[in-house]
């Protein structure tokens, strides 16, 4: 059976805390824009720009990215699932982007996704919002901003269930091998 070991209070803190780390980074305040990994990235991305607009009072444009066709396993259909809409109407030269994921595992989405978002300009950094991350890399990315740390056994994974989209509601699980989906 899956473990759930966060809730959405933590959620909840956790977001409003990367969201602050965020605001207050050496990057000018107004150089920066969000740009949500669809499904979950995006999601997490939405709830961030709210809170960085209510609580520290700056608009940051947000933009969502599929990445799957950069992907570098699309070739042997690994990953292969309907490709959503990207939508990016703001101009990323020169700015400072926040790219936004639920899990961090091998790295691999996130390098389809800075692949992807060459496709759209030349931003002056990139910097990587995970609110977990598991461990495992086999690419060198880590994540600037990190809600937490989780380690996995072997074969298991780390499922984070947001209300917007999964009837769980807000919560984390460690699933271990052979274990079921929460």
């Amino acid at each position: 059976m899956a473990s759930k070991i966060y809730d959405s209070a933590w959620l909840d803190d956790t977001i409003r805390r990367l969201a602050r780390d965020i605001v207050y980074n050496r990057t000018p305040r107004s150089g920066k824009a969000l740009v949500g990994l669809r499904t979950r990235g995006a999601i997490l991305a939405d709830r961030l720009r709210s809170i960085i607009a209510v609580e520290h009072g700056l608009e940051l444009p947000i933009g969502y990215l599929d990445a799957t066709l950069y992907r570098d396993d699309l070739h042997t259909g690994a990953g292969l699932k309907a490709v959503k809409p990207s939508e990016i109407d703001f101009d990323l030269n020169d700015r400072d982007l926040i790219l936004v994921d639920d899990v961090l595992y091998t790295g691999r989405s996130i390098r389809a996704a800075m692949g992807a978002l060459f496709d759209y300009g030349r931003p002056s950094c990139i910097r990587l919002c995970s609110m977990i991350d598991r461990g495992g890399r086999e690419l060198p990315i880590h994540p600037d901003f990190l809600g937490v740390k989780i380690e996995t056994p072997k074969g298991g994974f780390v499922r984070l269930r947001l209300s917007e989209i999964d009837p769980q509601g807000d919560a984390v699980y460690v699933v271990g091998p052979g274990e079921p989906e929460p």
